[in-house]
């Protein structure tokens, strides 16, 4: 009479197979290295559920809003303009504050101002921004009429290192957009009218972070500002908020 399967040479070689096939893709798993799991960008999740720009709250922001559209559209390539991401928080930081006065250093086309703009006519504040080139000054000034903005802004024109020492306190908000090598003097003059409380704005501080080494030195070693970095978008923000 033949012997069971179960005592027979053949079974154990089943076994051991079944064993090893069983077994092999748990070690398969352990030494392949684990693929990082990729989130999105805020900037990514924004693009997603948000509009551009928001809906407007009354006809003088739906003027604002269709000028914003049309710089986005035309000229934003040629002028290193603020992302819509970045325009929102500054907005919302704008109106949190119910900021007076708001300091822009690089106007550009004044798509930036737009921003500050929607917020300041919920405050009831003013923009002073300032800009050297001619031809952004009159393309800003152009926008500004078209979006009916122009009773809101002072654009102040000439090399802001020496036109902000006519500047008067106090700052709500300071935005820093022009050339980075300039920002250590743009806070050594202008935070002295910053008022307690009030935020001093970096933009690119990620997107162009290795020309701010100075800048970031200057205010993390000042016990009298707290900063935090924020990637609204690519480009990101450093925002510094003057304690006392």
């Amino acid at each position: 009479m033949n012997a069971p399967l179960a005592n027979t040479p053949l079974a154990g070689t089943i076994l051991a197979l079944t064993i090893a096939i069983a077994v092999s893709p748990l070690y398969a798993q352990e030494s392949s290295p684990r693929q990082p799991r990729k989130f999105p960008s805020a900037e990514e999740v924004s693009r997603q559920w948000l509009p551009r720009h928001p809906e407007p709250r009354d006809e003088a922001e739906k003027r604002i809003i269709a000028v914003m559209d049309d710089m986005q559209d035309n000229q934003a390539r040629a002028m290193g303009n603020v992302l819509p991401e970045d325009g929102r928080l500054m907005r919302m930081l704008t109106e949190s504050l119910n900021a007076q006065h708001v300091v822009e250093l690089g106007t550009a086309n004044g798509y930036a101002c737009m921003w500050f703009c929607l917020g300041l006519r919920a405050t009831g504040g003013k923009l002073t921004t300032h800009e050297i080139d001619p031809d952004r000054i009159a393309m800003a000034k152009d926008n500004f009429r078209r979006a009916g903005v122009a009773k809101l802004v002072t654009l102040v024109e000439g090399d802001a290192h020496e036109t902000i020492k006519d500047l008067k306190g106090p700052i709500d908000i300071l935005l820093l957009d022009a050339e980075k090598e300039g920002f250590c003097d743009y806070l050594e003059k202008l935070l002295p009218l910053v008022r307690q409380g009030g935020l001093i704005i970096a933009h690119d501080s990620s997107g162009q972070a290795d020309r701010l080494d100075d800048y970031f030195k200057v205010i993390t070693k000042n016990t009298d500002l707290e900063t935090v970095f924020v990637d609204a978008s690519k480009w990101g923000m450093c925002i510094t908020r003057k304690m006392r």
